[in-house]
């Protein structure tokens, strides 16, 4: 993926996913996926890497981290591990207790008031 379609595809991502957030709602990462108009192969792959890329950006400029609503449908709507991995390395999550810390990610999206950290 070329950096201009990167970011395009991050754009989009962040629309989507603010939408989400005005709805109070999370989003599968197939869902994310179609939204987005990732294609195939491994379109959950490439999914995943920018909502990896997102959580960054959002940790950078010290807003609540739209890539909290990507949720896998396989684990009890949880992020995949590969977010709670990136959260870690960006010094957000300790690493324990990863649906308390979703949890936490999530009050923050939907009621701004709340401080997820």
């Amino acid at each position: 993926m070329t950096n201009s379609a990167r970011d395009a595809a991050l754009a989009r991502l962040r629309a989507a996913l603010e939408q989400a957030r005005r709805e109070r709602r999370t989003v599968t990462y197939l869902q994310a996926a179609d939204a987005v108009g990732v294609e195939p192969p491994q379109r959950i792959h490439k999914l995943s890497r920018l909502v990896e890329i997102l959580l960054k950006q959002d940790v950078d400029a010290c807003e609540p981290p739209l890539a909290a609503l990507v949720v896998s449908r396989v684990r009890g709507g949880l992020p995949a591990p590969g977010f709670f991995d990136r959260a870690v390395r960006l010094g957000i999550f300790d690493g324990r207790d990863p649906a308390r810390f979703h949890a936490s990610l999530l009050a923050s999206l939907f009621d701004p008031g709340t401080d997820s950290r």
